[in-house]
């Protein structure tokens, strides 16, 4: 098999994925107000771990500062965020996540687990080995895609 055709059977394994992910989020991911976006709850579950910014969110998730404020926009309305004073500067805002934010990250990396576990019960140890270090090479050279700007990337 040519390197063309092994790329272009990985780019349909991606896209069978996000179809699968996008559909596991409208269906499991609702809330009493409706679907929040999964580029939402990466925000939140990005707060949840580190207050940030709204710029340093935006640049952690690789996203335009427009699309990160109208998902915390979001999130602020649900409650699961809040706004506070930077205390290094008073005039920014730092943004946070609230108890029942955090609560819902908690129930979700729960649920995700237990699906996950599920999903590869029947998994030997070395192929989930395997799929994470092939993943998580993959993911790491996405990202120093991203981070390169353009003239100091190499052609292939």
């Amino acid at each position: 098999m040519s390197r063309s055709d092994q790329v272009e059977d990985f780019i349909e394994v991606l896209a069978r994925y996000a179809r699968i992910r996008e559909r596991l989020a409208t269906t499991r991911l609702r809330t009493p107000d409706g679907i929040v976006e999964t580029a939402a709850y990466q925000c939140l579950f990005r707060l949840t771990d580190k207050p940030s910014r709204s710029g340093e969110l935006a640049e952690a998730l690789f996203a335009d500062p427009s699309t990160i404020s109208r998902h915390v926009a979001h999130l602020v309305r649900l409650g699961y965020v809040r706004r506070e004073a930077d205390p290094q500067d008073g005039r920014a805002t730092i943004l946070v996540a609230t108890d029942s934010g955090r609560e819902r990250v908690a129930a979700l990396r729960q649920r995700r687990g237990e699906e996950l576990k599920s999903l590869m019960s029947d998994w030997p140890d070395d192929d989930i080995d395997t799929l994470i270090r092939l993943m998580g090479r993959f993911v790491d050279s996405a990202e120093d895609a991203l981070t390169c700007a353009p003239a100091e990337r190499q052609p292939n």
